[in-house]
């Protein structure tokens, strides 16, 4: 081949022109030689190893970076879904405020609360809804629902038309009592599984709460004590989502953190000892 020749002729060099030459002289042709031939002989020897094995650290370059899109795009697709498929929200002190039970006033006088003047929405809902209705694509897999608890049922069905509301919430659940049974209509009707909702709340635990009890069922629940008047919370809560392993008696609490609540069994009361300080 072209190395063997190159080698061949630059050894016969000495002889050719010098035939008298000394030993100095041929050894030193000799290594120019060598070095001469010795990119020949690198690309001769690294272009076979990258020939005969494609899946090899000798591959090139360019194709280890053709390959990186397929390899990323297995990687996304093995991760869960990025957004619930159904997100669930309270109404008072959570979409809007006050809570209807505070409308005595209203009550007593036969009257209806009217929105913007007697409830308003909290910034942040708003926000939130607004950006939803802007992205219909990027929320296509998502449905969104009202639990309610309230004893105001007419009022808050009136207050939901009077928003502009009641085509942006898919299912609609308002009535007084556990708002487990809320929850249990939700599935039913929507047909999605309780690990795949997220449940914003201003109450946590307690003989009022909801999230707690909520989260009995898989649901993973969203503590909002003041209610959405930022859109931070959501924003928090949608990443929590998709890091969230899907166990029950999880609560994303008011400040982002993670908790997960020990389930007392039925029954069984919690024991402990008073102390004075």
């Amino acid at each position: 081949n072209f190395v063997a020749l190159c080698r061949s002729l630059c050894s016969a060099l000495p002889y050719i022109l010098y035939p008298g030459s000394n030993l100095f002289a041929m050894v030193a042709f000799k290594q120019i030689s060598l070095f001469l031939s010795l990119p020949f002989s690198v690309q001769s020897f690294v272009q076979p190893a990258a020939t005969r094995y494609p899946n090899s650290l000798w591959r090139t370059t360019s194709q280890k970076v053709s390959s990186m899109p397929q390899q990323r795009k297995q990687s996304l697709s093995s991760l869960p879904s990025s957004k619930p498929s159904l997100i669930v929200f309270d109404l008072d002190n959570t979409i809007w405020t006050p809570e209807l039970y505070q409308l005595r006033r209203l009550e007593r006088s036969g009257g209806n609360p009217v929105a913007g003047k007697d409830v308003n929405l909290f910034p942040g809902a708003r926000s939130i809804i607004e950006s939803i209705r802007a992205s219909p694509d990027k929320w296509s897999g998502t449905s969104f629902a009202v639990a309610s608890r309230t004893k105001s049922g007419p009022w808050a069905h009136d207050l939901l038309d009077q928003f502009g509301l009641r085509d942006f919430f898919d299912h609609v659940e308002i009535f007084p009592g556990n708002k487990k049974a809320h929850f249990e209509n939700l599935k039913r009707d929507s047909g999605v599984p309780y690990n795949e909702m997220l449940f914003f709340d201003d109450s946590r635990d307690g003989r009022f709460g909801n999230c707690q009890p909520v989260s009995e069922l898989g649901v993973l629940s969203v503590h909002c004590p003041d209610g959405l008047r930022t859109d931070e919370l959501f924003h928090t809560a949608m990443k929590r989502y998709t890091e969230w392993s899907g166990k029950p008696n999880t609560i994303i609490e008011w400040d982002g953190s993670v908790s997960e609540v020990a389930q007392i069994p039925e029954g069984e009361r919690l024991r402990g000892v008073v102390k004075m300080v």
